[in-house]
Order: C-alpha cells, then sequence, then structure tokens
C-alpha cells in the first residue's frame, strides 16, 4: 500500500508538471541574424554598406516577438505587423543561414503582475497587428509604424513598463563606439569613415552611413541619426532570462527581406520598390486569408530563395524576370482595386462565350 501511495505521488507530480503553465505570455523572444551575429554583442560595430546588402537581410541586428500564449506570437515584419505561430519566430530558412534562438525575457517584476495587466499588454499587441513594418527605422516605437524591439517597448511602455531607457546614445561611456569604413557602391567606391555605436543602457544608438541621408534611415536627433537595437533591449537589468518550452523554430513564414517576395526583390533590387509594396498586399488580403493561398505561400516560401539568388546574380534575369511579372502585378491592381468580382465576372463571361460558340458549331447547317 505504502509502495502504492508512492507511485500514485509520483504521477500525480509528473502529471502536474506535465500540465504545468508554458512559457508566461508577455515573454519577450529573441534570435540572432545570419551566422549567428547580432549587432552590439560581436566586437565589430558594422552595418551593410550597399542598399542591396540591406534589401539581402543583412543588416544582422537580430530579432525579437512578444508571445501571447497558446503557441502564438505577435511580431513586427515586413511588410506588418502579425500575429503567427511560435514556430515561426525562426523560419526553417533562417534556422538553415545560421539564426539562433537567444531565450525569452519577462520584467523582473513579472510575478507580480495580474491576469488583466497581461491580458491588457496582449490586447495592445493585437491592436497593432497589421500596421507597417518601419523600413526605415524612423518611428521604431510606432505608434503608426514598427520594428520588431520597437513594438515590444511600445506595448510594455504603455503599460507603465520601460524595459530600456528612453535616451540617446551618442558614444562613449555608457556603450561602445567603433569607426567603420565603408567602401562599396554607396560611398563610391571610396573609403568612408563612419562612426558606429551600441548603447548598453540607452534605447538609441548613433550611426554614420553613407546612404543615411539620402534615404533619410534613422530617427534625428540633435542633427545625429540613431537606431534602436533589439540586443540593447535583450541585456537590459529590466527583465530576467525564463525557461522556453515552447516551440520558436523550423517554421514556414519569414520576414525582414522584402516580406517573404524573395523573387520580386531580387527582380527589383530593393524591398523599397513600389511594386514590392502592391505584390504583398495582395498576398495579405488573398493568399493568406485562404487554404489554396496558404499553401501556395508554403511552397513558394521554401523553394523560392534559391531562384531569387540565381536571378540576383545574372542582370538578364533580373530584365526577364520584371517583364514575367508584368501581367502578374496586372492582376493584382485589378483584384486591389475593384475586388474579385469583376475578375469572376469575366472568366463567367469568357465561359459563356465559349459554350456559345461550341453550341453554334454543332447547329446543323441548312441546304
Amino acid at each position: 500500500m505504502k509502495k502504492t501511495g508512492i507511485i500514485l505521488s509520483l504521477a500525480f507530480f509528473v502529471f502536474a508538471a506535465s500540465e504545468a503553465p508554458a512559457l508566461q505570455r508577455g515573454a519577450i523572444l529573441y534570435h540572432t541574424s545570419k551566422g549567428d551575429t547580432i549587432y552590439g554583442r560581436d566586437a565589430a560595430l558594422e552595418l551593410p554598406c550597399s542598399a542591396i546588402q540591406m534589401a539581402h537581410r543583412e543588416m544582422k541586428s537580430g530579432h525579437v516577438g512578444l508571445y501571447i500564449g497558446e503557441e502564438r506570437i505577435i511580431h513586427a515584419v515586413t511588410p506588418t505587423v502579425e500575429e503567427t505561430a511560435s514556430v515561426n519566430f525562426i523560419p526553417q530558412r533562417d534556422l538553415d543561414e545560421g539564426c539562433r534562438y537567444l531565450g525569452a525575457k519577462v520584467p523582473v517584476n513579472f510575478d507580480a503582475w495580474t491576469e488583466e495587466e497581461v491580458d491588457q499588454l496582449i490586447l495592445l499587441a493585437r491592436e497593432q497587428v497589421g500596421k507597417p513594418y518601419d523600413i526605415q527605422f524612423r518611428h521604431q516605437k510606432g505608434p503608426d509604424t514598427f520594428t520588431c524591439v520597437g513594438l515590444v517597448e511600445y506595448v510594455y511602455e504603455q503599460l507603465g513598463y520601460n524595459i530600456t531607457a528612453n535616451e540617446y546614445y551618442p558614444g562613449f561611456d555608457g556603450g561602445r563606439t567603433y569607426t567603420q569604413t565603408y567602401n562599396c557602391e554607396s560611398s563610391l567606391w571610396m573609403d568612408w569613415p563612419g562612426v558606429n555605436t551600441f548603447a548598453e543602457r540607452a534605447e538609441f544608438s548613433s550611426f554614420e552611413h553613407p546612404l543615411a541621408d539620402s534615404l533619410n534611415v534613422g530617427m534625428i536627433h540633435e542633427g545625429g541619426r540613431y537606431m534602436f537595437f533589439p540586443y540593447t533591449q535583450y541585456i537590459q537589468e529590466t527583465t530576467v532570462a525564463v525557461a522556453t518550452d515552447v516551440p520558436v523554430s523550423g517554421g514556414g513564414v519569414s520576414g525582414g527581406d522584402g516580406g517573404g517576395c524573395f523573387i520580386a526583390t531580387a527582380a527589383y533590387g530593393s524591398p523599397l520598390h513600389p511594386h514590392l509594396g502592391l505584390l504583398r498586399e495582395f498576398r495579405e488580403r488573398y493568399l493568406r486569408t485562404s487554404s489554396a493561398g496558404r499553401l501556395f505561400l508554403a511552397f513558394y516560401e521554401r523553394y523560392s530563395p534559391s531562384l531569387a539568388a540565381l536571378i540576383d546574380r545574372h542582370e538578364m534575369l533580373r530584365g526577364l524576370t520584371r517583364i514575367a511579372l508584368l501581367p502578374v502585378l496586372g492582376l493584382c491592381v485589378v483584384l486591389l482595386k475593384t475586388g474579385p468580382m469583376l475578375l469572376f465576372a469575366f472568366f463567367a463571361a469568357l465561359g459563356a462565350l465559349v459554350v456559345y460558340r461550341a453550341r453554334r458549331g454543332k447547329a446543323p447547317q441548312r441546304v
């Protein structure tokens, strides 16, 4: 009887452990970029030199997401803030390129948060879903456009919790300073020294880049340009690490490279091209909202990156791809401007015409 009681007790504890709450709602997830690099952790504070490098996900700033429970996350990716399965936090393609999970964190006083406060945090995050990604890093914390780290900082600030001090770091004390020599088409293949920094206690780090003014990249403060990097938020003492017991990698959804429009990004040379916006809008409105569309996207996101890399290496292929995309763009314009009913009416009329011509051809001929 005693043994039976011990066995039952052990079974109860095993069952209780298996049924224990998973990763806390409101936890902040972090991962590195390609090659397991992340700006601020590595010795050199280097930014991509050319616009082409930026277009091909060479920023290497890492990524941040907010866990909202039931193996779901909300994060800011191009083109919009989205809610998705937690397994899509690090897509398989990113895993293959060396992106690695850093861990999850929560505020140091998170045990004192009520369920209602956590619910409000998640509600605030959900209210931002669909808002544009801030591809110029001009308004990282919204309220109308966001970056990944800015989104998380914003929703916590709305509840009165500042993860990172809302300050600007120009260099030297309080972080690290590094001089990068740019030399590419952006600097006309001449040495262009720029001073980049990494803030350890403030949100925004100053940086210099030969394209910063012409592309209007970064926030402007007292004549300098600044950017909020995920690793700055990650190292703050206002948060503590927690165990991750939900899947956070190996999914098929991916952002940060033109919103998954790999072939079009390669063809046009930049995720900022206006045609990319049209394709993204079509994808979000028609493809992600249907089972057939999601199946197509899963297939496309798995096999198109290698084709996009081939296109990117050959100017002739880029030109041919732009021509091939013209009818696709035309179809997108029709559907986005008029809705699917006009296209349905067109095909219905075409089908009726085919049936009419077929019946007319079978009619008996008079002699």
